[in-house]
């Protein structure tokens, strides 16, 4: 019980200070290993070799390119992980409560419609919010900066359904074990990886 609370809390906790208190190399070097674990994790559980395969082994090595800017700036880096894990925590715990219409019913049976809206919207406000109360962050304009962190949770939202899409083409429930209560890697990872290329190359568009 609490399992899945558990291992979140340890996760944030890891994942804070690797962020704000390793320094370059260590950023990088972590950085790297997660990708390779990532890679050696998908190429094991594969069987069969699809388009939602090679959609992740393409956001995989786009997040080796933007490494760079991940270790440079960390902060927005943060906003970008916590867009991706509130978005998925409040879908999760709001489409438990008053999930009743399945969006992915067979794809990812336990996601609801109404735990997706919740999880982006909330997350849209919750996260423009905190970062409006720290305006170093950004130099855009309120709308700007809203429809960056919509859209960057849309993206976690799409992240979470390739991952399932894809586990359930290879006839599996999850990408591994070592994760207690979330399973595999990619199953903790799948929601980062399409929303922290989408979150940074918004910014890049819109000349941060």
């Amino acid at each position: 019980m609490f399992v899945r609370e558990l291992t979140g809390i340890a996760l944030a906790v890891a994942s804070t200070f690797l962020i704000f208190f390793s320094d370059k190399f260590f950023f990088n070097i972590f950085f790297i290993l997660i990708l390779f674990f990532l890679l050696f994790e998908l190429l094991k559980i594969t069987k069969y070799f699809n388009f939602f395969f090679w959609i992740q082994i393409f956001l995989i090595f786009s997040s080796i390119l933007f490494l760079p800017t991940y270790e440079i700036y960390r902060e927005l880096f943060f906003v970008a992980i916590l867009i991706a894990v509130l978005t998925d925590s409040i879908a999760y715990y709001s489409g438990k409560k008053l999930g009743k219409i399945k969006i992915f019913p067979k794809t990812s049976p336990n996601k609801t419609l109404e735990g997706l809206i919740c999880g982006n919207l909330i997350t849209t406000l919750l996260l423009t919010f905190i970062i409006v109360s720290r305006p170093t962050f950004f130099d855009l304009n309120y709308l700007l900066l809203i429809l960056i962190v919509w859209v960057s949770s849309l993206a976690a939202i799409l992240g979470d359904y390739l991952q399932s899409r894809f586990k359930r083409i290879q006839n599996i429930k999850d990408s591994g074990k070592i994760l207690p209560g979330h399973g595999g890697i990619s199953d903790r990872l799948d929601s980062h990886l399409t929303t922290l290329p989408v979150f940074f190359g918004l910014l890049e568009f819109f000349k941060l």
